[in-house]
């Protein structure tokens, strides 16, 4: 089963559930306190690569030098793991939104410094005031069984599109997610190869592709529920459509000449949050396009095409 990376959303309530109602209807301002889970890419634990025995209290500046009081915490390797901030706001995501950005910029400032990479894998947070509390926690997928290997002839197109796909999942960065994944689509959808021919090799034998849009649940998979106004399922046009700022928002990141003047949302948690969801949903219909094409592949390769090997309309839900 497909999982996504670094979902930052929804946050899901812990604990007293009217405590969270009477903190949402609550806009004075008052205490919050969060604590964001730190980890390494190339770790499996919550923890940083950077050393840190005891706590340590320091003052965290975003980007404009706003400073928040903030403390460090080792995880039981003797490694930051955590960052604990306390501040005034008026609700949980004007205090997330306001400590994400000092959080941001300290792990890209850590980052630059040390050559080793950090970043937000979760978080949680308390209103003080109602004792209400929230988690957005990393997403710990259970093992699945091996998939089979079957002996298909891939041709040059379908190799570069399994690499460029083999790349989205080997790292959790939105931005090289959104890129790689974004050919397959545009593959797809433009008509380029690998799949017109091999639509045109299905149809001589009776065969066809199944059918993908995108479903409700799909949407709620992704975090992308919320930002799509309108009915499911979705033709993937349509949120093809939707994906096309995100893909160039990621790709002015990386150009030398991309604008400067959008830098500030790169350490916004909505935006953060948001390009994740759009990576994360690319991701998942980049998935399922190369898997009907490689079961259509096997269903070609058979000698004979069986009842089973045809367009089987239920395999678009599935992972």
């Amino acid at each position: 089963m497909w999982v996504p990376y670094l979902a930052l959303g929804p946050l899901k309530v812990e604990g007293d559930e009217e405590a969270a109602r009477a903190s949402f209807g609550d806009r004075t301002q008052r205490p919050f306190l969060i604590a964001y889970l730190l980890d390494s890419p190339f770790r499996r634990e919550l923890e940083s690569d950077f050393a840190l025995n005891s706590e340590r209290e320091l003052f965290l500046a975003d980007a404009d030098g706003c400073r928040l009081p903030a403390r460090l915490c080792p995880g039981r390797n003797g490694r930051l793991a955590e960052i604990l901030l306390s501040l005034e706001a008026r609700s949980a995501e004007e205090a997330l939104a306001r400590s994400w950005r000092a959080v941001s910029t300290a792990c890209s400032r850590w980052t630059v410094a040390s050559g080793r990479g950090v970043a937000v894998a979760g978080f949680r947070i308390a209103d003080l005031r109602h004792r209400a509390r929230w988690r957005v926690v990393p997403f710990q997928p259970s093992t699945v069984p091996l998939p089979e290997l079957p002996a298909t002839a891939l041709r040059p197109p379908h190799r570069l599109l399994l690499r460029a796909y083999e790349e989205a999942r080997r790292g959790r960065s939105a931005v090289l997610r959104l890129l790689a994944c974004w050919r397959v689509l545009t593959a797809f959808l433009e008509g380029r190869e690998p799949f017109a021919t091999t639509d045109r090799l299905a149809a001589a034998r009776g065969l066809a592709r199944s059918a993908l849009e995108v479903s409700r649940l799909d949407l709620v998979l992704a975090d992308c529920r919320a930002l799509f106004g309108e009915p499911t399922p979705l033709a993937l046009a349509r949120v093809r459509d939707w994906l096309r700022p995100h893909v160039a928002r990621a790709r002015s990141l990386l150009e030398p000449e991309g604008p400067i003047e959008e830098a500030e949302a790169w350490f916004a948690f909505e935006a953060e949050r948001e390009l994740i969801s759009a990576a994360n949903l690319l991701d998942l219909i980049a998935h399922r396009l190369l898997a009907e094409e490689l079961r259509l592949l096997a269903a070609l390769a058979a000698p004979e095409a069986s009842p089973l090997a045809r367009t089987h309309p239920e395999h678009a839900t599935q992972s």
